[in-house]
């Protein structure tokens, strides 16, 4: 295939990755978490101020809901929040980016590993795998983290081949470890598991080996001192197994079994065990179906060639992936085991490359790749139409996306001169950053309670609340403002004042 083909072909194919990824943004998920508010709020004061929401000067950990969130993500939306204000685009972007990114890092690992084509089909298949798709669309932490985790893998297979690759090789997996949380625990391990690999051909570029490492320990130093102090680990222990409170039988078997359920079919043809929809759950699979079998054919590739040295990388890989759900006491797992979304694309890259190896004339390679093209076209049709039009309406409420605080702040901003308090009930994860995000220099007289706690008949109040509220607090007397509908058009809040 000619260059200019292939140029031509690849920006088609980040064309339509990108439109998976920004089409109705701000609409799909429906809502706004409120990691994303923090996210986009800390990158906004630290761009106008310099220090983060709580005063503290460029931290390299943030504080925030009791935990602290690692630096990559948020000062990388430092520039988007710099050009386009502060938002939800501006937000979800810096996802979009890494996403965009990763695919590139796709197709040359897939063509290092494997072949050119096994490059193709890992980009295809990352460009339309639901499990990045959904997570590029948000603005968490874990996208930096897959894109710098695969990137840190490519780097040191380059460098197995021309040695001065090993000190930007060092400087990705440094950059990894302060992307988010399971990074500090996975990038040590796949870096342990590289040497042993590669140990033959990375002890041959000594000097490139040795100012890699140092590079690498001085990248990670402050990460190294944080673990003596609450900052680095404080997620981990809210999250973790061990906050369970288990026996040590019970806490093994509990990591036993998330690890395996992340490899079993129920896993990939079901979802997640989660009543949690801003997850893979209710009929949102990481994986589009159509793509098993392609995986299945790459891990019987990798597994039958385990005696070379890119299969036992895969495996490693493979070995790693789970640990980072293992180690949680509940599910989502997809989260946390993200960097599994690259290792399975190029498995299905893998797996392409094979079928068209094994196709002996032109005529049935064509055959085989317009049913393969059709079929897969239709699988993504269906999740299209799903994601599209029907998560939105299962995953908006408390337990999704937590829809409202936008149109709730916003109409409040725009109405504070007609009230003396303006109060949204706390029916959101972390409200208060709502207030900050949606109305960063306005909004005084928000904040967040219930005609409970803060009626006053002598003061002129607006209140955003529930329907739920309002059905179990007849004491009061309620003139409905205005009605803010999930995307169902169920009432998600009712703006109104309140008499006694």
């Amino acid at each position: 295939m000619k260059k200019t083909i292939q140029i031509v072909l690849f920006s088609l194919l980040l064309i339509g990755g990108l439109l998976l990824r920004t089409i109705g943004l701000t609409r799909v998920p429906a809502g706004f978490f409120c990691d994303e508010a923090a996210i986009g709020y800390n990158a906004y004061t630290l761009l106008h101020t310099g220090a983060d929401e709580y005063g503290k000067p460029f931290p390299l950990f943030f504080q925030s809901f009791g935990d602290y969130k690692d630096p990559v993500q948020i000062y990388t939306t430092i520039p988007y929040v710099a050009l386009l204000g502060l938002s939800e685009v501006s937000t979800r972007l810096p996802s979009v980016v890494w996403g965009m990114l990763l695919l590139i890092v796709l197709y040359f690992l897939g063509k290092q590993i494997h072949s050119p084509v096994a490059g193709w089909g890992s980009a295809i298949a990352g460009a339309t795998m639901p499990w990045l798709i959904h997570y590029n669309r948000i603005g968490f932490e874990l996208n930096a983290y897959v894109f710098f985790f695969s990137l840190t893998v490519l780097f040191f297979l380059k460098a197995v081949q021309r040695k001065s690759w090993l000190i930007p090789a060092w400087i990705a997996a440094g950059i990894t470890a302060y992307t988010y949380q399971p990074a500090k625990l996975l990038v040590p391990l796949l870096l342990v598991g590289i040497i042993i690999i590669y140990w033959k051909k990375l002890r041959g570029a000594k000097s490139f080996f040795i100012i890699g490492v140092l590079v690498f320990f001085a990248l990670i130093l402050p990460l190294l001192a944080s673990f003596f102090t609450p900052e680095a680990t404080a997620r981990f222990v809210m999250v973790s197994v061990f906050s369970a409170k288990l026996s040590l039988s019970q806490t093994l078997f509990k990591i036993a079994s998330n690890y395996f359920f992340q490899l079993s079919p129920q896993f990939f043809l079901v979802g997640e065990p989660t009543f949690i929809t801003r997850h893979f759950t209710n009929g949102l699979l990481p994986l589009l179906p159509i793509t098993i079998p392609l995986l299945c054919l790459g891990l019987l590739e990798v597994l039958f060639t385990c005696t070379k040295k890119e299969s036992q990388l895969l495996l490693w890989w493979l070995l790693l992936y789970p640990i980072g759900g293992a180690v949680v006491a509940e599910a989502p797992f997809t989260n946390r085991a993200v960097i599994g979304a690259p290792f399975f694309a190029l498995l299905i890259g893998i797996g392409l490359a094979l079928v068209f190896k094994h196709s002996r004339h032109l005529h049935s390679k064509i055959l085989i790749g317009f049913i393969m093209s059709v079929l897969f076209a239709l699988n993504l049709t269906i999740f299209c139409q799903f994601y599209f039009k029907v998560y939105p309406l299962i995953s908006s409420d408390f337990w999704g996306w937590q829809f409202g605080a936008k149109d709730i702040v916003g109409y409040f901003a725009t109405h504070e001169a007609n009230y003396d308090d303006e109060v949204m009930q706390g029916e959101f994860n972390e409200p208060e950053i709502f207030l900050k995000f949606y109305a960063p220099t306005q909004c005084k007289k928000c904040q967040i309670g219930d005609p409970e706690s803060l009626y006053n008949p002598k003061r002129k109040q607006l209140f955003a609340l529930t329907p739920e509220y309002i059905g179990k607090h007849s004491e009061f007397h309620y003139s409905i403002v205005k009605n803010i509908l999930y995307p169902n058009a169920t009432t998600a809040f009712y703006l109104v004042t309140v008499k006694k």
